[in-house]
Formats: C-alpha cells, sequence, structure tokens
C-alpha cells in the first residue's frame, strides 16, 4: 500500500497550486471569501475550519471541494495531518474542459456539509495525482509544461467528480435552484453552439430570464449571459488550439453570422483576437 502524501515544499504556477501544507497557500488570509476552487484531500489527522459560519472538520479519508463564494476562517490542520490541497482560480477553471463546470452542481449538494467520504484506493488514485502534479511543478520550465498542468488538474477533478457523483446517485436535489442550475448546464451543454440568448434557455427552463440569471447568480456567482459567453468562448479556444479549423470555419460552427462578428465577440470577452490566441499557444 502506498504511504501518505510526503511533505513538499509549495510548489505553484499561474492559477493552478498544489500545496501539502495549509500555512503555505499565500492567498488565503483568514477570514477569507474564495475566489479559488480549494480541494482538500485528508489521509490522517483532520483540518478544523469554520465554513460559511458553521464549524467544520475534515478528517482522515475524506474530500471536501469548496467552490468560490464560500467564506472560510479559522482553518487550522492538526499536527499529524498528511494530505494536500489542490486550488485553481475561477478564470482559470472556466479554460478547461466543460465538463469541469459539472463539479459546482455536486459541490451545491454538499453546502451544509461540504465533505465526502472516500475508500482507500480512492485515497491512493488522488494522492498519485497529487504526485504527478508536484513531479510536474518542479519541471514547470519544460515545453508544454502548462498543458500538463493543465490535463492533471482535468484528470484530478474529473476523477473527484466521480467520486463524488457514486455518493449523491441517489441523492435528490435540495432545492427548485438548484434543480435549476442542473437543467440549465444540461441545457447549455446541448446548445450552446446554436443558442447565445439568454431567452432561449429560461423558455426551455420554464422561468423568466430575469429569474434565470438571479438564480444562476446566486448558485453559482455568474449570470445566465456570462454562463453562455464563458461557454462559447471555451469552446473557441478549445477549436483554435486543438483543430485544424481556420478561423471562418470555427465561426461558422459556433453560429456566428460573420467572421468580423466572432472576432469581435471573442476580443471583447479575452481582450484578444482569436488569430493572435492561437499565435501565443507557441509560447505555452
Amino acid at each position: 500500500m502506498r504511504s501518505t502524501p510526503q511533505k513538499t515544499r509549495p510548489a505553484r504556477r499561474r492559477d493552478i497550486n498544489v500545496f501539502s501544507n495549509l500555512n503555505d497557500i499565500p492567498f488565503i488570509h483568514f477570514p477569507a471569501k474564495l475566489d479559488h476552487m480549494i480541494m482538500a484531500v485528508c489521509g490522517e489527522g483532520e483540518v478544523s475550519a469554520t465554513i460559511d459560519i458553521t464549524q467544520r472538520k475534515l478528517g482522515r479519508h475524506q474530500v471536501m471541494v469548496l467552490r468560490p463564494g464560500h467564506i472560510i476562517d479559522r482553518c487550522e490542520a492538526s499536527p499529524e495531518f498528511k494530505g494536500f490541497f489542490v486550488t485553481v482560480s475561477s478564470e482559470h477553471l472556466h479554460e478547461m474542459l466543460p465538463s469541469m463546470q459539472y463539479v459546482i452542481p455536486y459541490s451545491i449538494l454538499y453546502n451544509g456539509d461540504p465533505m465526502i467520504e472516500i475508500t482507500e484506493e480512492e485515497f491512493e488514485s488522488l494522492s498519485l495525482i497529487y504526485d504527478m502534479f508536484t513531479r510536474q511543478l518542479r519541471n514547470h520550465e519544460r515545453p508544454f509544461a502548462q498543458m500538463a498542468l493543465d490535463s492533471l488538474c482535468e484528470l484530478l477533478f474529473y476523477t473527484t467528480l466521480g467520486i463524488y457523483a457514486l455518493r449523491t446517485r441517489e441523492i435528490s436535489y435540495k432545492s427548485r435552484r438548484e434543480e435549476i442550475l442542473s437543467q440549465f448546464i444540461e441545457v447549455l451543454e446541448q446548445n450552446f453552439r446554436t443558442e447565445r440568448s439568454v431567452n432561449y434557455y429560461a423558455d426551455r427552463l420554464f422561468v423568466t430570464p430575469k429569474h434565470l440569471s438571479a438564480v444562476l447568480k446566486e448558485m453559482s456567482g455568474q449570470t445566465a449571459g456570462e454562463w453562455i459567453d464563458k461557454r462559447v468562448i471555451l469552446e473557441a479556444k478549445l477549436m483554435l488550439r486543438s483543430t485544424g479549423m481556420n478561423i471562418q470555419e470555427i465561426s461558422t460552427a459556433l453560429n456566428f453570422s460573420n467572421q468580423s462578428f466572432f472576432g469581435k465577440y471573442f476580443k471583447h470577452l479575452t481582450g484578444i483576437s482569436p488569430r493572435d490566441y492561437r499565435t501565443n499557444l507557441s509560447d505555452l
């Protein structure tokens, strides 16, 4: 059986961070309103914290995923703690594959108690990914290092999402608001290439556009329009990065009336043109 992760020096690269020591996380000064998604994995010992004014303890073989917006205070790790923390900025999270968004509905189920139990085998799997993270971060100047880190981050969260899904398979949503968020994500994933109107999604969910945006803002920190724009931009970036399609073809695939409109839309939301984004990929 593998040993629990050993304490390492804090390793950081851009918007993805891994830590084995709670005190090494530089951007959390308690009390704090999180602007990162944080995953904490405990192998031994415990971590205690006040989360949204409720005292919590993360114990042996437990995982906790906190999404941006949580208020956290009085966070301490016991002397015998062995585990790790992975943090991803909100902005960078949206740069990653679409299914990363599905972490949000599952984590919402745990707003009251945001921790799940994991098996020894599941802990070993997460620890292996953590080990790969630390090794990759030590070699962050290699070509394509950032893309490798992104892939590891996706692997880690997909694995965690699978664990959450297994634990919640028989759990129904606690409220209509949570149901709206989940249904919106599903409809968005099916239609974002052709539909960018908030009215369209509101009609599909049988709510008003104002109500839809208000619910999404409360539950996820983003309005319906922001969700739609970020999903379209994410797909555009993926196509620019990983396909041989030219910009006109990408524009057509995403249902823009012309390449010029697509270019203005992309630059307005990213600060860079599609052509420059593709050119700058060589710098990763």
